[in-house]
């Protein structure tokens, strides 16, 4: 029989874009019954959110998804909508609003769970503290696992009170898994038990054909063109590579200041689309800050960028020891460059085989394995 899973997600199901918890559960549909309560949506994303499934939010639709994925069956459960919170600054107030979102969500979850007849299961709460404090009554489980993927402190939606609930939450569950060295360091003290477990590259996807030179002249990134990035640096690369185009592919979160005309942002493109914009890169970039955010980062990038083959370079944000045999780690705007026109020149078919048989190792799959082994 298998073992069931429930993951109390904050990632969303229905969202497009690249998710560590997305791509574990997936991974885990192959040889366990896996639920995943999807995120909380608000009634403010009722309106302004293209993505909110909103026949099964409000109720008008079953709230249970049976989704067939590439691996398994996922079955995803959508809850009431609730208030949008996060804009408060009061904790008081947050914790009073919080608590009553919590009752709403949670007795809509454990009403769900006995209608599919779930009673013996491993919860995992991904990123979601302030709801998985809130409606631990409305669970009963064997297991509970936090997954610990960013430094929530420091994020946008939840840098208020996050780390506040975090703190309160983490020492109530059995297990964290944490996708970074900083963050499992850091989450220590606070935790029962704590692994890494790091993030991993969805093979099935981005190994694909591959291109040790191409004609395009094009350097590239994909992922979110948010506050991570440093724009000065790479206005620097830019203005000193005038014969490359900078392509950056994903969802624009921040105000880009102005840049080179040889730096270009088209866009968010599917996952499924992407090999065949990173075939044409010629090197794949991570120029990330460094910061409280970024050092806790594990970036989902740079094994996509190597499963291509692709020669990659990338700022020293994030403990990325793991990779200076197969990409350069650059402590400022000239190693940077520098390095970026090295791997370029003298890039070859040799190393670009060592890229991929690198990121093989690093594969979702195998990132499954030890997440199932772990709980």
């Amino acid at each position: 029989m298998k073992k069931v899973i429930v993951c109390h997600s904050f990632p969303a199901w229905d969202t497009p874009y690249i998710k560590s918890t997305i791509e574990l559960l997936k991974q885990l549909s192959k040889d366990h019954r896996v639920i995943m309560i999807d995120y909380h949506y608000t009634i403010k994303d009722l309106i302004s959110n293209k993505f909110t499934p909103v026949k099964e939010v409000l109720g008008l639709r079953s709230r249970i998804r049976l989704k067939q994925t590439e691996y398994g069956q996922i079955e995803v459960i959508s809850t009431p909508p609730v208030l949008p919170v996060n804009w408060i600054s009061s904790s008081k107030l947050f914790g009073w609003l919080s608590a009553l979102n919590g009752k709403i969500v949670g007795r809509s979850i454990k009403r769900q769970l006995k209608k599919i007849g779930v009673n013996n299961y491993t919860l995992i709460n991904a990123f979601n503290p302030v709801y998985g404090y809130y409606t631990r009554s409305n669970f009963q489980p064997e297991k509970t696992v936090y997954y610990c993927y960013d430094e929530i402190a420091a994020t946008d939606w939840a840098g208020k009170h996050g780390a506040e609930y975090e703190a309160k939450y983490m020492p109530l569950v059995d297990q964290v898994l944490c996708t970074s060295t900083t963050l499992t360091n850091k989450k220590a003290p606070l935790a029962r038990e704590v692994k890494f477990i790091p993030n991993g590259v969805n093979l099935d996807i981005f190994l694909a054909p591959h291109k040790e030179k191409t004609r395009e002249k094009i350097i590239g990134y994909i992922g979110a063109i948010d506050d991570r990035l440093d724009f000065e640096l790479i206005d620097y690369c830019a203005r000193n590579m005038e014969d490359y185009h900078f392509l950056f592919y994903g969802p624009v979160k921040t105000k880009i200041p102005p840049l080179p005309d040889n730096v270009y942002f088209p866009g968010s493109v599917e996952q499924k689309l992407l090999p065949k914009k990173i075939l044409n890169f010629e090197a794949g970039l991570i120029p990330f800050v460094k910061n409280e955010l970024t050092q806790a980062i594990y970036p989902l990038k740079i094994n996509e960028y190597l499963a291509m083959g692709k020669p990659v370079v990338s700022t020293d944000f994030s403990d990325l020891s793991d990779f200076t045999q197969v990409a350069e780690i650059t402590s400022n705007k000239e190693e940077f460059l520098k390095a970026l026109k090295r791997i370029i020149r003298y890039n070859s078919r040799l190393k670009t085989q060592k890229r991929i048989e690198f990121a093989k190792a690093n594969s979702w799959e195998n990132r499954a394995r030890q997440f199932a082994e772990a709980i």
